[in-house]
C-alpha cells in the first residue's frame, strides 16, 4: 500500500503543479479550457489519494484491534498508535480537501464570468475583479495538500512497521518461540 499510495500522491502533486501552472500562463481560450479540465482531474485524483489514506488507516486500524484483542500487551501498544495515527492524518486529510474544493469552486466562478465577458480576443482574465483570490485559494490548497502528503506517507509507513511488527510476533508465538501473554 505505501508504494502504491507514494505513486499516487506523486501523480497527484504533479497534476496540481502542472494545472497550477498553466493557471499562472493563461493566454486564451484553449489553455483556459485545459486549465479547467486538468484543474478537475486533478482535484479528483488529489481528493482520491486522501481519502484512500483515510480508508486504509480506518481498515488497517480495524485488522490490528482484532490481531491484538487476545494478547493485553499488544493490546496496550497497538491500539492507542492507530488512533494516533487517525489523527496526525485525518485533520490535514480533511482541511486539503476542504481547501481543495474551494479553490475548484472559485476557480469555476472564475470560469464562468469568462464566458460571459464573451470576448473573442484575449480573455479577460487579468481584468476580472477577484481573480487572484482562486489564485490565493489554489496557492493556500497547494500548502494544505504537501502537509497532508507528507503526513499520509509518514504514518502510512509507521502502520505498515507495526503491522510488520505484530504479524512477527504472533507467528513467534504461534511458533512457541515466544511465551503467550494474556
Amino acid at each position: 500500500m505505501y508504494i502504491a499510495l507514494f505513486a499516487l500522491i506523486t501523480a497527484s502533486a504533479a497534476l496540481l503543479a502542472a494545472t497550477f501552472s498553466l493557471g499562472l500562463t493563461l493566454d486564451g481560450s484553449d489553455a483556459l479550457y485545459s486549465h479547467f479540465s486538468l484543474g478537475l482531474a486533478s482535484a479528483i485524483t488529489s481528493c482520491f489519494v486522501h481519502v484512500l489514506a483515510m480508508f486504509y488507516l480506518i481498515g488497517t486500524g480495524v485488522d490490528i484491534r482484532e490481531a491484538v484483542e487476545d494478547d493485553a500487551e499488544l493490546s496496550a501498544k497497538f491500539v492507542p498508535l492507530t488512533r494516533q495515527f487517525k489523527r496526525r492524518v485525518f485533520p490535514p486529510a480533511t482541511l486539503a480537501i476542504g481547501f481543495l474544493i474551494l479553490a475548484v469552486l472559485l476557480g469555476g466562478e472564475i470560469h464562468s464570468r469568462v464566458i460571459s465577458a464573451g470576448q473573442a480576443g484575449p480573455l479577460p482574465i487579468r481584468e476580472l475583479t477577484g481573480w487572484w483570490v482562486h489564485g490565493v485559494a489554489e496557492a493556500l490548497a497547494l500548502a494544505v495538500q504537501a502537509w497532508a502528503f507528507i503526513a499520509e506517507v509518514r504514518v502510512v509507513r509507521e502502520n505498515r512497521v507495526a503491522i510488520r511488527e505484530i504479524n512477527e510476533t504472533l507467528h513467534e508465538r504461534a511458533e512457541g518461540t515466544l511465551p503467550a501473554v494474556s
